[in-house]
């Protein structure tokens, strides 16, 4: 017989919300994912994944870091800004709602 234990969550009714409140940034901190170093043959990959894609309208699947943890986008990439180093990616072609991704935060490319 196994015995399911609720954690935290049956004393949080006996809690202060302070100590509620502590508790769930304590478990967010534990949670946090640390930004890799990608090298530079990963850097000129994903580089070169993302001219193909913004070249032939391709759909692409990012990952990126935001929050301290990694994010899954999909789309087309509608603009790459080299000066500003950042890429506007689209859900759509054609369409106006766009997502802003800086390089640095880039992890890995994948055109689909």
């Amino acid at each position: 017989m196994e015995i399911r234990d609720r954690g935290t969550m049956k004393w949080t009714s006996l809690m202060l919300p302070e100590q509620v409140e502590l508790l769930r940034k304590m478990r967010e901190e534990r949670d946090r994912k640390e930004k890799p170093i990608l090298d530079e043959q990963q850097i000129e990959e994903n580089g070169f994944q993302l001219m193909m894609a913004h070249k032939d309208n391709l759909l692409v699947e990012i990952k990126h870091y935001k929050d301290y943890d990694f994010r899954f986008y999909q789309g087309y990439i509608d603009r790459i800004n080299y000066q500003d180093k950042y890429i506007n990616v689209v859900e759509k072609l054609g369409g106006s709602d766009f997502v802003k991704i800086k390089f640095e935060d880039i992890m890995e490319v994948h055109i689909l």
